[in-house]
């Protein structure tokens, strides 16, 4: 190609020298040929897109009248030249790839070299793609681009992770001279010590005697999740309808941190509220569980970190009381329990008659319940109450007493019922406390009408109060079941008791 490019050259030289031979401006001299070498520096060189460089063009040859020049489709500007050389500008290069020419003319013999001129342009970005958050043993890829980069050719792409290098590649056989896009890609399978380390992408456009263009890409951290064990479920397979019982969800193995586990609890198909609690690598959640209808709900519980979650699920019973299961009725009164009533129906009815005598008897309802290997025995328990009207009889409310006069008493009249009656005595219109002592006097004697009240009746009684007089009768017979008027007086050392009724 060298020789094709003089010969166009030498051709061009010699019709001008036979046009002005031809008007006797210019002779060809018969001197001798002379062999000479041209060179032009630098032979390669790389510049950057836009940039300006001088290319030196010298001979050998000994004619001290040898003309030369450059052949280049770039921009020239200055020039210089002294004895045996010349120097020239090219600015503003635009062509990706030029080959300029240099040539001499020595004793009617053209020479000519060739230099080559790569134009480069530094990456317009270098990004290396956002990894995701990435599980534990699988298969990722890194992805680094290159935008707007020439020579391709030129450029290395290497991917590192802190100091150690993952993958280098070079494009010595891309085709085209323009600016391109590269994408370079890796595979990686994460471990855990490589959780928190740095990945980065370097590249690298050789400008030969310039060196080495270098430009990285903000670093990409990697984030490596596990969960090597499945979540556990721990809570009652069986609860009592309204009954709140506790709910946990743990997990060992979590990796990097247990605190970074994100759990989501549900029962019955709703949303729980919990609290998470961690101790090394393991995190638990813990919530309540309740319903307020029986039957069947499935408790479940996720557990995620990062890209990486674990599900269970655990069936739940719930139960009503007395439900599905022989009930036994058991009845007390202040002796050994027995037995009242039992069967196998889900619900036992018992019939009493009820008298005053059963206020306060405890009946207990006892059942049995049987899911699967689990009994579940309940029982409930509820005092009678019996209320009924008040009653006065011989013992609480005597009919006939007898007080001794100077003594002192109690007007008592107690009164059966329930809830427990008012009672209230009186005498001649005068009513008379039952609850207070008094001082007996004579009149005290007399009839008293007493009453006992409460929210199902009254009753009344009466009571005939008799005082008795206690005298100092010497020698007087008589007998207390007569009345007797006499003057009290005592003769004699010794006196006699005497006792008159008075009514």
């Amino acid at each position: 190609g060298n020789n094709n490019v003089c010969k166009v050259l030498w051709d061009r030289r010699m019709e001008a020298l036979l046009r002005l031979s031809t008007t006797g401006a210019f002779a060809i001299s018969g001197a001798a040929e002379q062999s000479f070498n041209v060179s032009l520096w630098p032979e390669d060189s790389v510049v950057e897109h836009g940039g300006s460089i001088w290319l030196n063009c010298s001979h050998t040859c000994r004619d001290p009248s040898a003309r030369g020049g450059l052949e280049t489709s770039l921009t020239k500007a200055q020039n210089k030249s002294g004895p045996g050389w010349m120097a020239q500008e090219l600015v503003d290069i635009q062509e990706w790839v030029s080959a300029p020419q240099c040539y001499f003319n020595c004793y009617g013999n053209v020479t000519c070299a060739v230099a080559h001129i790569t134009t480069y342009r530094p990456p317009e970005w270098v990004v290396l793609e956002p990894l995701p958050e990435m599980e534990l043993g699988q298969v990722y890829n890194l992805t680094c681009r290159v935008l707007n980069v020439a020579p391709v050719t030129h450029l290395s792409v290497t991917l590192r992770q802190g100091g150690r290098t993952l993958h280098t590649e070079t494009f010595q056989n891309h085709t085209g001279t323009g600016p391109d896009d590269v994408t370079v890609t890796h595979e990686i399978i994460p471990q855990r010590r490589d959780h928190g380390q740095e990945v980065t992408c370097h590249t690298a456009l050789d400008l030969r005697l310039q060196g080495q263009f270098f430009q990285n890409s903000p670093a990409v951290e990697l984030r490596v999740f596990d969960l090597p064990e499945e979540p556990q479920l721990l809570t009652s397979l069986y609860i009592e309808v309204g009954t709140r019982a506790p709910a946990r969800c743990r997990v060992a193995g979590v990796f990097p941190s247990a605190g970074e586990a994100r759990f989501t609890l549900s029962f019955g198909g709703e949303s729980l509220n919990f609290t998470v609690a961690t101790s090394g690598d393991t995190a638990t959640a813990q919530g309540e569980v309740w319903s307020q209808f029986p039957g069947q709900r499935e408790l479940n519980c996720t557990v995620t970190m990062g890209p990486v979650s674990r599900s269970a699920g655990q069936s739940v019973r719930i139960y009503r009381e007395c439900l599905n299961y022989p009930p036994r009725g058991v009845g007390s009164a202040g002796a050994e329990p027995r037995t009242l009533a039992s069967g196998p129906q889900p619900r036992l009815q018992l019939t009493l008659t009820t008298h005053k005598g059963d206020n306060g008897r405890q009946f207990t309802c006892e059942g049995n319940l049987t899911l699967g290997s689990h009994s579940l025995v309940k029982n409930m328990s509820a005092q009678l109450i019996v209320l009924y009207q008040p009653t006065l009889d011989e013992s609480g409310c005597p009919s006939h007493r007898t007080w001794l006069e100077g003594t002192l008493q109690q007007l008592a009249c107690e009164a059966d019922g329930n809830p427990t009656p008012e009672v209230s005595c009186s005498k001649d219109s005068q009513v008379y406390g039952t609850s207070g002592v008094q001082n007996v006097t004579r009149g005290h004697a007399g009839i008293y009408r007493c009453s006992a009240a409460n929210a199902h009746g009254t009753v009344e009684c009466e009571s005939r109060l008799c005082a008795s007089l206690a005298l100092r009768c010497p020698g007087l017979a008589h007998s207390a079941s007569h009345s007797l008027s006499v003057p009290a007086r005592s003769t004699g050392t010794e006196p006699s008791m005497c006792k008159v009724q008075l009514i």
